[in-house]
């Protein structure tokens, strides 16, 4: 499939062999834009493109700590992988960000491939393209070529399932069984060091040891159901839109505000979600118009952010929904168009929006209004 440069693609139920020719014909044709991967129930992941290079990769389970745990490795001379030996700090800093921002990728394409077997190498992936004018990469962070690290990453894969190891996922959290019997010493020092909040990867780095020794070293445990591997850590409470989990802790657990953002553009929510992240607050998208209302009955968020211009149905139509529906009526609604008419600010009010944005939106702005509706509400 040639790459249409100014177009947004969406491919559904492709397998991972489809999903490598994709990466081809981004180098190829010096693609700049953004590929988002979804695998059912999995958090999606967002690759971002410059010519056809790598410079970033975002989403995905727990991707705060997977950057800050490579960048130990990389400064710690753990790697099997060195560069060049640094000789100066400018060197030591680049360095240990090239090594960082190839193993987070390679960690996640593995992550990519086991989600996607488990799935019956199923993907959904959809390709933005962005004026390459307009995208300005972060010169700290290196380019990376996409094919160099994708053969780590089958490589990896290959060791993985050779060692038996397909049904653990590294990148859930080992949590140990309540009342399970203590192990040799060896492992007791393991699980003494296991609070459910590390993935496995985590464990491994912590023990000092690569994944695959350290995950032989675990595997008795979970075998016998002494130590579970969770997709959540035990300290977070996540909103999943194909399951609900309960915390198994006894102490209150805070609830971080919801926010849903309905506007038919994915761009448009990335870049919300990524200001929401940051903030802590937890986010999910709409984009269909037949999901909204099923979407946020199911969800009930603490706020909503609406697109007013969308293809099927406009926002006023939705927010008059949302008020005549009983569990959703007290929901603060801030209405988010292109226009800054005052024709729109009325019309929004009378259909019982309690706010209005601006796009494109920025970061000051939202967290205005989410201050203003969710704090002094």
């Amino acid at each position: 499939m040639r790459v249409e440069l100014s177009k947004k693609v969406t491919q559904n139920q492709i397998s991972f062999k489809s999903l490598i020719a994709q990466f081809q014909e981004i180098k190829q044709h010096t693609f700049s834009g953004n590929l988002i991967i979804h695998i059912e129930s999995t958090p999606r992941w967002v690759f971002s493109f410059s010519l056809g290079q790598l410079v970033g990769i975002s989403g995905g389970i727990d991707p705060v700590n997977r950057w800050q745990r490579n960048l130990g490795v990389a400064r710690l001379d753990l790697t099997l992988d060195r560069l060049v030996r640094p000789n100066i700090r400018g060197e030591q800093f680049l360095n240990s960000n090239i090594l960082t921002q190839q193993a987070v990728i390679v960690e996640v394409l593995f992550d990519i491939i086991q989600f996607s077997q488990r799935n019956g190498d199923r993907l959904n992936i959809q390709l933005i393209a962005i004026n390459s004018n307009k995208t300005t990469t972060n010169s700290r962070l290196p380019l990376i070529d996409i094919e160099v690290v994708l053969g780590k990453a089958i490589r990896a894969w290959k060791n993985w399932l050779q060692a038996g190891f397909d049904r653990y996922i590294p990148s859930h959290f080992p949590i140990i069984a309540q009342g399970s019997p203590m192990a040799n010493d060896e492992l007791n020092s393991i699980i003494s060091g296991i609070d459910g909040n590390q993935s496995l990867r985590s464990l491994a780095i912590e023990n000092q040891q690569y994944l695959l020794t350290f995950t032989k070293t675990l595997s008795p445990l979970i075998e016998t159901g002494a130590v579970i591997l969770s997709p959540y850590p035990k300290s977070q409470t996540k909103l999943v839109t194909n399951l609900t989990t309960s915390i198994p802790d006894s102490t209150p657990v805070k609830i971080q505000p919801t926010i849903a953002c309905i506007d038919d553009s994915v761009l448009v929510y990335r870049h919300l979600e990524q200001i929401l992240t940051e903030h802590g607050y937890l986010s999910f998208g709409i984009q269909e118009a037949a999901k909204i209302m099923p979407g946020l009955i199911k969800h009930k968020p603490d706020l909503i952010f609406l697109d007013l211009l969308m293809p099927i149905s406009n926002g006023y139509e939705v927010c008059e929904q949302i008020r005549r529906t009983p569990t959703l009526k007290h929901i603060p609604v801030v209405i988010l168009t292109g226009k800054d008419g005052l024709i729109d600010r009325m019309r929004s009010k009378l259909v019982g929006a309690n706010g209005f944005l601006s796009k494109p939106v920025s970061r000051a702005s939202v967290l205005k209004m989410i201050d203003k509706h969710l704090h002094h509400h």
